[in-house]
């Protein structure tokens, strides 16, 4: 599974930027986007880089390994 963190560690390397949105949502889904985005692509962490709620709801991150 996906870890967010909130600073990378020395020996992570930085392999993705991503971005996820959705429409009428919660935050948990928003989240659980990015956690798929980052499984699907290989990387093990993921950093939100912004996250913003409202009728078209979106979020970046950084994905790492």
């Amino acid at each position: 599974a996906a870890t967010e963190i909130s600073h990378p560690e020395t020996d992570m390397k930085e392999v993705a930027h991503v971005s996820v949105s959705s429409i009428n949502t919660n935050p948990e889904s928003i989240i659980q986007l990015l956690q798929n985005k980052t499984e699907a692509s290989g990387a093990h962490y993921y950093r939100i880089t912004s996250f913003h709620i409202d009728n078209q709801s979106h979020a970046t991150a950084i994905l790492y390994k």
